[in-house]
């Protein structure tokens, strides 16, 4: 198969689709968050309001849920949905996050919705800067669920 840039994400996933069987998972992790002495890390995979999530990647990235580090750090895993306009380092509109639940707890495995354990619509920049800050999250999901 040739490299298509809106199937490969990168030129090395693609080298290694193509050295491989193809019978395993291979995904760009688009951001990892953490900071020293926190409780919280993030792994994050962002999708425009557009893109389709695959059920591969709900598989992948539940099962970086939980996982401790050796700092003592325990590892979420999101989907973020987003227009960015980088012109402007901003969104264009609104933000939704999709928190993931644990592989162990996915109770139906082909079902994508089976695998968010809750969503967050997030409205401002401020509020996404804060949800993806480890010393703010906690608080800051806590105040997103309470406002809906």
């Amino acid at each position: 198969m040739n490299f298509n840039k809106d199937y490969y994400n990168n030129e090395f996933n693609y080298l290694i689709s193509e050295l491989t069987d193809r019978n395993r998972s291979i995904m760009d992790i688009d951001c990892f968050i953490s900071k020293i002495g926190s409780k919280h890390g993030f792994i994050i995979d962002h999708k425009k309001h557009t893109d389709k999530v695959s059920i591969n990647t709900l598989r992948e990235l539940s099962k970086f849920v939980d996982v401790k580090l050796n700092d003592n750090t325990y590892l979420c895993s999101f989907i973020i949905r987003s227009d960015i306009n980088t012109n402007e380092a901003k969104t264009d509109t609104y933000s939704i996050i999709y928190e993931l639940k644990n592989w162990a707890i996915v109770k139906d495995k082909k079902n994508k919705i089976d695998y968010v354990k809750h969503t967050y619509t997030i409205r401002n920049d401020k509020d996404l800067k804060l949800f993806f800050q480890p010393e703010t999250h906690t608080k800051t999901k806590e105040r997103l669920r309470n406002e809906l």
